[in-house]
């Protein structure tokens, strides 16, 4: 089986290989999917300027099209975004709604179908003047194979506390964002255990949640760690799996297990909880 790297290697092979898709608008306030390839669409929705500072991006997809998480898994392409047309704007934060899991041909992957909001965390460096958020993203589409998309998009956040056409859509979408949960919370989603075992090769963690229904469980290591995703362990319910097992393989020639971090997500696809865990 092709390792994880080998994978992504691929993935981006494949995507170089085929046309660009292009979204963007001419409008200064908002931009306009229906100029966009047929395949995807993006658009910036005016949230609140003020006192959160909240705004959304809406990825659009053909029925049956998805694109990828922050980190897409055994082969993708994350989303990258360059906010440098940028006004006014002293920071942006993306928040990242809880993803699903996807699975062809041996890899795995966490994306999002169909459609999806990432709501924009904003802060102005004059919050008494509009902020003008202008965005290039570089993204992937995919059916059977992934097309490397480019869009452009432009919003205008006026200063003061009265919500835009968009608060709506970006409500819905922060109460899909992962919220912080420490491992053993009582919850009825929760990560509830992590056990390491080194005795075997690679080493491997056994993590134990607890989900009210059908649930994935993605994993982020250190910078140059390729993880797999963790499985369903033996005997545990397919449907909605109650353990986990985590392979430790795909790290850096060299590497040491002690004192480095991993980030668990555990999702519905409709909420989601992250909680950290450092090996011991």
């Amino acid at each position: 089986m092709l390792n994880r790297l080998t994978l992504l290697v691929l993935a981006w092979f494949l995507a170089c290989c085929a046309l660009p898709a292009q979204a963007g608008s001419s409008d200064p306030s908002q931009s306009d999917p229906s100029q966009s390839d047929p395949h995807a669409a993006i658009q910036l929705l005016p949230g609140q300027a003020h006192p959160e500072g909240l705004a959304g991006l809406a990825i659009q997809l053909a029925p049956g099209w998805k694109t990828y998480w922050r980190n897409p898994g055994d082969a993708g392409i994350p989303p990258t975004f360059d906010w440098s047309r940028s006004e006014n704007l002293r920071e942006v934060t993306v928040l990242w709604p809880a993803p699903s899991r996807y699975d062809q041909e041996g890899a795995s992957s966490a994306v999002y179908h169909d459609e999806v909001v990432l709501p924009l965390r904003i802060s102005a460096i004059d919050p008494s003047k509009p902020v003008r958020l202008a965005l290039g993203l570089d993204y992937a589409a995919c059916k059977t194979i992934c097309v490397p998309a480019k869009g452009s998009a432009d919003v205008i956040l006026s200063p003061g506390t009265q919500k835009g056409e968009g608060s709506a859509e970006i409500e819905q979408a922060m109460k899909k964002v992962p919220v912080s949960r420490e491992i053993g919370a009582t919850e009825t989603l929760a990560i509830k255990q992590v056990r390491l075992d080194t005795a075997t090769n690679p080493a491997r963690l056994t993590i134990d949640v607890s989900a009210p229904s059908a649930s994935a469980l993605f994993v982020e290591g250190p910078m140059k760690w390729y993880l797999p995703m963790p499985e369903p362990a033996d005997k545990a319910d397919k449907a909605n799996p109650q353990r986990f097992v985590l392979p430790l393989e795909g790290l850096p020639k060299g590497a040491t297990l002690a004192g480095n971090e991993l980030r668990f997500t555990l999702s519905t696809g409709e909420a989601g909880v992250e909680s950290l865990y450092r090996l011991p």
